[in-house]
């Protein structure tokens, strides 16, 4: 392929990713808190519109309801996360008033979150099995089975996959994994890692 041909393609590839939206395949909450540095529940208390056209970030203010992890702050603190706009790459919209369980990135500019590797909860919608793996330390946390992080779909990410680092879905499922999602536990047995509470059809 020349470098002309080359360059076309990878244009036309950008364009369709940019006009389609965000293109990142779905990961479970639990290997989402295993790879984000920052992860906390915090209610929504102003919303700040970008007031650059070259700038696609609101920043979201909230009270710190509780600390995952990454964040070292008095409960009550405020807490400041750029969140990409809903009509920008990846981006999404909060409501005012509503509580969060999310997960993002801390860097130098502060805290960032994305619908591409990151989540967003209504406290209110989450099961009662993802109320343990989150906010809870012991040994049904997600965060103390960080040792079987590697949660693949195979749909997605085909070739080896090692037992002892995680757990994969059924080959047979759809893209919706939902029921993996909000029920299920990828926990150590021994050498191997296995499904834990997985409630599904």
């Amino acid at each position: 392929m020349s470098s002309k041909v080359a360059s076309v393609f990878l244009g036309l590839l950008w364009f369709t990713c940019i006009t389609n939206g965000c293109r990142c395949f779905p990961k479970h909450p639990q290997r989402i808190v295993c790879e984000r540095n920052v992860a906390f529940v915090g209610k929504v208390t102003s919303e700040v519109l970008p007031t650059s056209v070259n700038d696609f970030n609101i920043e979201y203010h909230f009270t710190l309801l509780k600390s995952i992890k990454g964040i070292f702050k008095p409960v009550g603190s405020t807490i400041i996360v750029r969140v990409p706009s809903l009509g920008s790459l990846c981006g999404y919209k909060l409501t005012v008033g509503e509580q969060y369980v999310l997960t993002g990135t801390k860097n130098n500019q502060g805290i960032t979150s994305t619908t591409c590797g990151d989540f967003h909860y209504k406290v209110c919608d989450l099961t009662f099995q993802m109320v343990i793996y989150l906010f809870t330390n012991g040994q049904y946390s997600y965060k103390n089975n960080c040792s079987c992080k590697e949660i693949i779909n195979p749909r997605h990410e085909p070739g080896i996959f090692d037992e002892s680092k995680g757990c994969k879905l059924p080959a047979e499922l759809n893209a919706d994994t939902d029921c993996y999602d909000k029920t299920g536990l990828c926990k150590r047995h021994g050498t191997v890692c296995k499904w834990k509470n997985v409630v599904c059809p």
